[in-house]
């Protein structure tokens, strides 16, 4: 029986996509010269944002990073949202009694900005950034450590994400998971199989009540 749900948060509850694409168009303008496809920045999407800076840039990666986190928060309320339903189905968990967590590669500041922008937090027993922690998905740091929080063991617990390194940290936590398929990448190409693939928030009831 699952006890215990743990979500990521860009991409699964927070629809962020465009607030990061237009982050990531403004340091390329701005270091590179020119725009990048959407798809290409979507591909990075999962990873940290240090790490994909430090591939992506030539340039020293802190005043990078500083120039992408300026725009990101002036631009902030503009951009972010929930996904409709969100809300909804973290209000229902927890008032049906399971221990909600989040385990996201965004850092704590603008994490809890979202969640207590939306007046969330409080569901939430644990909150796992990257800044957390010295290993960051797909390893299984992150998500452990926030079962520990929760006082979760791995069989009554699951793992719901948008991107392949959710499935992979769920798989390296021996943690089952669930792929959420509204930002589009499916699981194609993925080098494992999540567990569950839902296209709605209503789904994840029948899969914790199976």
């Amino acid at each position: 029986m699952i006890k215990n749900i743990i979500f990521d948060l860009d991409g699964t509850l927070a629809n962020s996509e465009e607030l990061i694409i237009n982050s990531f168009q403004h340091i390329y303008l701005k270091f590179k010269g020119s725009n990048r496809s959407e798809e290409y920045i979507k591909s990075t999407f999962g990873a940290t944002l240090k790490d994909v800076i430090k591939t992506e840039f030539s340039e020293n990666p802190e005043i990078v990073l500083q120039e992408y986190r300026n725009y990101h928060h002036e631009n902030f309320e503009k951009y972010m949202k929930l996904f409709n339903g969100a809300k909804e189905i973290i209000e229902y968990l927890y008032n049906n009694n399971y221990y909600l967590g989040i385990v996201t590669s965004r850092l704590e500041y603008t994490t809890l900005k979202i969640l207590e922008m939306y007046n969330i937090k409080k569901y939430f027993s644990s909150i796992i950034t990257a800044d957390m922690c010295v290993y960051h998905k797909p390893h299984s740091e992150p998500l452990l450590k926030c079962l520990a929080e929760l006082h979760g063991i791995k069989d009554e617990s699951i793992f719901i994400g948008d991107t392949i390194y959710d499935i992979e940290c769920a798989k390296n936590s021996g943690v089952k998971s669930i792929l959420v398929s509204w930002n589009n990448q499916q699981n194609n190409g993925f080098t494992i199989n999540p567990d569950y693939i839902i296209s709605n928030y209503e789904e994840i009831r029948k899969i914790i009540l199976y």
